[in-house]
């Protein structure tokens, strides 16, 4: 938290101007149910894909299989998104007992691990002062 203030300070101090980042969120199992989405940064890449530590969370309601997500304020930089249908509000991704995801997710740049979630690298993109849109398709 005081790393996030801190930067904040500093932005604010040297004229920085954040940027937006625009999600289009595509996917069947999405309708009427909640939508996590987690943006990570590239200061803690270690974080990706976390349920609990990331740089900024939203969650939204969705009704459809579309939905459009803003994230606004984000310092210039490197960052990437996980997002993941919450079916049941519990406020986490339901896992099986093998860590399988039991609800639907996906990633930036639609990037999918081999066995497990994908690197940060390869979900990374980067956002300037201007708004960035971005596609992710749930599974």
């Amino acid at each position: 938290m005081m790393k996030r203030l801190m930067m904040a300070a500093l932005l604010a101090a040297t004229g920085v101007q954040a940027g937006e980042l625009k999600l289009e969120l595509q996917g069947k199992g999405m309708d009427g149910n909640q939508i996590r989405v987690a943006v990570y940064s590239a200061t803690q890449p270690e974080q990706f894909p976390s349920d609990e530590q990331f740089y900024k969370g939203i969650v939204s309601e969705a009704a459809g299989e579309n939905l459009t997500v803003r994230v606004p304020d984000l310092p210039p930089g490197k960052y990437a998104v996980a997002v993941y249908v919450d079916n049941n509000r519990n406020g986490r991704q339901d896992k099986n007992f093998m860590g399988v995801p039991k609800e639907d997710y996906g990633f930036s740049n639609d990037a999918r691990g081999m066995f497990g979630p994908p690197d940060f690298a390869e979900a990374a993109f980067d956002i300037g002062e201007n708004t960035v849109s971005r596609t992710i398709h749930i599974h």
